[in-house]
């Protein structure tokens, strides 16, 4: 039973937004965009116990919509979580009956009925209490309270169904393997060998307990002297001390252990010895494995939900590509939190939800169902690859139709001492090589701001009317620069930078092309169409060199144009 959505309204910086779940479902954002937010609000409502008499929430919990605003001055807190099959019929039959009057019908645009359950958890300031009153009902498909559903035990049902765990960023070995710790603990108290086992172990801890002190004469001192505390006060007749150099109870033995891992030199180490990321990657298998010995305690028919938070902290990149496979392989629902471009990378493009703000609000955006095709989807995933996924990260990306352009507006940047990094733009490159409009159809579904370069040339018409019909009423000089020359090779000897194109010309080439002198309008053309195949970055790169001598002001005004408008949508 999967969590397909949630909507949550005036809970911390969330005032109203939806966000929607698959099996596995991954949240990329700045810090303080809303990510661990959205991961609390599931917890608090899925493994607390909700009622009038008892708020979840705390003051901080409540959407302030200023500074002087007090809580609840927004309105009422609303989480909704809606549960929904994936096809008709997809629930087993004792889900369905474990579920009884929560679950009804609703027709999808398909036509088909499917069964969901709607669950609302509510908080608003009671002037009559002079505090704030928690509520939860049960919904129906036209979002009105259902009261014959509204009973503790069907509550209890659905959190049971539903059980969430979760796994903060910070994830230190020494407390996290600790005896008392939540997710090692399980596994030390309570043994589960037989009776008969454990008297035999005890017996042979006694006797290897007793050689050890027998070895070591100088304890036998110190119990003769501790002993003598009878002398003042009263204490059993035998056995008055002991001296346990080796825990001799199996329960106190399992306490006491501890993992030890190899290290690089081969010598067996504590595991909180070893590096933060051995220790970060320690804890995550640890909880797998809390997870699913836990299971075996759940009901049968429940289905987990894994909040993950940063779950890449301290690996090495090549480690946290590879983590993603095991994410995928943990037993239930899993809500991915991460940074990581590196793990994005791995993550398919459906399963992403991007949160970032517009105007003070949160909005969380996505890929699309009917957005791309197979085939788009394969070469926006290469480039996102590519990139090891920082392109999802970006506030804005610069779209260009080769390697020239990458190597042109990086080195522009600099010259007018602009931060793309700390815009947060990024640059696009090679777009002719694999279609052009697959990068502005997902930009825009995951809210991130674009523009485009094309050539001044017949294909660059092309792509420029390509891209108008993307922009429904969007103003077209924002999104789209048309160079004035046919390509950016030109444009560039044109500008004052023709110098590296003149001293590449191949002479092959040169003998059949070749018939313009310096100064005549053909010749930039011409020397542009002798240059050698391959290597055009090499050459942008000295055409630039010479442009870095220049300073700001041999910067052409078409790419400060082009810099400062993506400047601007990022800034937004």
């Amino acid at each position: 039973m999967l969590l397909k959505k949630i909507t949550i309204e005036n809970f911390r910086g969330f005032q109203n937004v939806t966000v929607e779940f698959d099996r596995n479902t991954v949240l990329v954002g700045e810090n303080n965009s809303g990510k661990t937010s959205l991961l609390e609000a599931v917890r608090l409502c899925l493994s607390r116990a909700v009622s009038r008499r008892v708020n979840v929430f705390e003051d901080h919990d409540y959407h302030l919509p200023s500074n002087a605003a007090r809580p609840g001055d927004a309105g009422d807190l609303r989480i909704t979580l809606d549960f929904f099959e994936d096809s008709p019929d997809d629930w087993s039959d004792g889900v369905v009956r474990a579920l009884g009057d929560m679950a009804v019908f609703q027709t999808t645009p398909q036509g088909e009925d499917i069964r969901h359950v709607t669950l609302r958890v509510q908080s608003r300031f009671d002037k009559s209490a002079a505090d704030f009153v928690t509520d939860w009902d049960f919904l129906d498909s036209g979002g009105n309270p259902m009261p014959k559903a509204k009973r503790p035990q069907n509550l209890n049902t659905l959190q049971q169904l539903k059980p969430v765990f979760y796994l903060g960023a910070l994830r230190d070995a020494a407390t996290q393997f600790q005896s008392k710790s939540t997710f090692w603990a399980p596994f030390l108290r309570n043994p589960t060998m037989p009776i008969d086992a454990q008297k035999e172990i005890e017996a042979e801890l006694t006797k290897l307990n007793q050689k050890v002190l027998g070895a070591e004469s100088k304890l036998q001192q110190v119990k003769d002297n501790l002993a003598r505390a009878q002398d003042i006060v009263s204490l059993s007749k035998s056995d008055t001390v002991t001296i346990d150099a080796l825990p001799t109870r199996v329960w106190d033995m399992l306490s006491r252990a501890q993992v030890n891992v190899a290290g690089a030199s081969g010598a067996s180490l504590p595991l909180s010895r070893h590096g933060a990321g051995t220790q970060s990657l320690s804890v995550l298998f640890l909880f797998q494995a809390y997870l699913e010995a836990d299971l075996g305690r759940l009901d049968k028919m429940s289905d987990p939900l894994l909040g993950l938070e940063e779950p890449e902290a301290h690996l090495h990149p090549a480690a946290i590509r590879a983590l993603w496979s095991t994410l995928e392989s943990l037993n239930g629902q899993k809500i991915v939190a991460t940074h990581s471009g590196d793990l994005i990378s791995k993550v398919p493009l459906a399963s992403i939800r991007r949160f970032h703000r517009v105007d003070g609000k949160t909005q969380v955006r996505q890929l699309q169902p009917n957005t791309l095709s197979k085939d788009e989807i394969r070469t926006v995933n290469f480039h996102v690859r590519r990139t090891r996924g920082e392109l999802i990260f970006a506030r804005c990306w610069l779209l260009g139709e080769g390697e020239t352009e990458y190597w042109v507006f990086s080195e522009a940047a600099q010259i007018l001492a602009l931060d793309l990094e700390k815009a947060g733009i990024r640059l696009v490159d090679s777009f002719a090589q694999s279609g052009l409009t697959p990068f502005p159809k997902l930009a825009d579904d995951l809210g991130i701001p674009w523009h485009c370069v094309v050539d001044g040339d017949k294909q660059g018409a092309s792509y420029q009317a390509s891209l108008q019909g993307l922009l429904k009423t969007r103003p077209e000089p924002d999104h789209i620069s048309v160079l004035p020359f046919e390509n950016m090779e030109l444009f560039l000897c044109e500008s004052g930078y023709g110098t590296p194109y003149e001293r590449h010309i191949s002479p092959q080439k040169s003998k059949q092309l070749m018939t313009a002198k310096p100064g005549d309008p053909q010749y930039w053309e011409q020397v542009v169409a002798c240059q050698p195949n391959g290597r055009k970055g090499a050459r942008a790169l000295e055409a630039m060199a010479e442009m870095t001598k220049k300073g700001k002001k041999g910067v052409p005004k078409f790419l400060t144009s082009v810099l400062e408008k993506c400047c601007t949508l990022a800034s937004k």
